[in-house]
């Protein structure tokens, strides 16, 4: 963690400080004591308990390996992952034939944008939308095309007419608590977005990363449009990063593409930690751990409302993250720039833009970079201050 201000600052160079810079002595102030910096950027929900959970099973993952097994040595996708892939679509409700084992979220995005084909072709994108798809599609070279959206997230009016105007050959779209806007899509929004891909023959890539945090969701479109759809669900939010281990659900049609795309950007995943991950699901840990982190999430989300008000997006009520609605005449790197310098890290919407000259005035302020709730109240009543400055 980086140290905002020196312990031993003087209060005369702290108000000189804040003379400078322009913050307010009573953020500064709040800085000075916090120190370090209050992480509320990267955000990985997570409970006390997952550290010692994690390296039990890490142990127990070990104890299970054959030292006399060579194949165990080797990379992954050379060998029979079945009885993994069987434990995986078990608890996704999919089938083994169509359920694939990657390294997380993020791999399981970049191995369906390559299988797919879509490299250079065009991907539509709500205008604001994950930071981590969007660098994605830009690295295969796919163009960007921004989407409208309201409440419930993308417009199917407004992907329709994308259609008319350029070749789109896929959607990346997060219907169940997206990223960063905190929205859940009904199940007749999705029907209407379904309708729409299937006219234009469009393919979909659905990232549940934060789906976990609304257990009763609308079904997926991996369940409604399952001959189009590339379902992505990662342990990284719902579990942790460190299990390097997720999910992809996709048409059958595209297995020997996704074989190729896995062998060629990681040789396969990690053995030790698949092991470790799929204990969890299949002792049902994963699911009460889920439980508590929503009502850790719903504590921290209804804390967060109750300090920024009006300023903070409607969303889901367990969500560990919010999007902010900055004051007229602030933008997003200025307001990002001052909780920095107030001793808070945030997101400012433009990393989230899809179109970059057309960024919102916003943040998104990330509940789960703190084990302590305190602090991240804390960094919640510092950006409220920010907004009011």
């Amino acid at each position: 963690m980086r140290q905002m201000f020196a312990d031993d600052m003087p209060p005369w160079r702290a108000k000189d400080i804040a003379d400078k810079k322009n913050i307010h002595p009573m953020i500064l102030t709040r800085a000075l004591r916090l120190r370090p910096m209050i992480e509320m950027q990267y955000n990985f929900p997570l409970l006390p308990s997952q550290g010692s959970d994690w390296q039990q099973r890490l142990r127990h993952a070990v104890d299970t390996l054959h030292p006399s097994d060579a194949a165990e040595l080797r990379p992954t996708f050379r060998s029979d992952q079945s009885a993994h892939r069987a434990i995986a679509a078990e608890w996704l409700g999919s089938t083994p034939e169509t359920t694939w084992i990657t390294c997380g979220g993020h791999h399981g995005t970049l191995i369906a944008m390559l299988s797919a084909g879509l490299a250079g072709r065009c991907i539509a994108f709500d205008r604001v939308s994950y930071t981590g798809g969007l660098e994605q599609a830009r690295m295969i070279g796919a163009p960007v095309v921004p989407l409208a959206y309201d409440a419930e997230g993308t417009l199917p009016e407004a992907l329709d007419f994308a259609c008319s105007q350029a070749k789109i050959a896929a959607v990346y779209t997060m219907p169940t608590v997206h990223n960063p806007l905190g929205c859940t899509a009904s199940v007749a929004r999705r029907e209407a977005i379904v309708e729409v891909a299937r006219r234009h023959d469009l393919l979909l890539i659905e990232d549940n990363a934060y789906g976990y945090m609304v257990p009763d969701a609308p079904p997926s479109y991996a369940v409604l449009a399952p001959e189009r759809t590339f379902f992505v669900r990662g342990l990284s939010k719902s579990f942790a990063p460190a299990a390097q281990t997720g999910f992809l659900v996709a048409p059958v049609r595209f297995t020997a593409a996704l074989e190729t795309a896995i062998k060629n950007t990681t040789t396969g995943t990690s053995l030790v930690n698949n092991i470790a991950a799929l204990s969890l699901l299949a002792d049902g840990s994963i699911d009460t751990l889920m439980a508590a982190k929503r009502e850790e999430g719903t504590r921290r989300n209804a804390a967060a409302r109750s300090v920024l008000g009006a300023a903070a997006a409607p969303g889901a009520p367990a969500g560990w993250h919010l999007w902010v609605h900055l004051p007229e005449g602030l933008d997003a790197p200025t307001a990002e720039a001052l909780c920095r310098e107030a001793g808070v890290l945030v997101s400012g919407g433009n990393w989230f833009a899809a179109d970059p000259s057309d960024p919102p005035a916003a943040l998104r302020l990330g509940l789960g970079g703190e084990l302590d709730p305190a602090r991240t109240q804390a960094g919640v009543e510092i950006v409220a201050e920010v907004l009011r400055r």
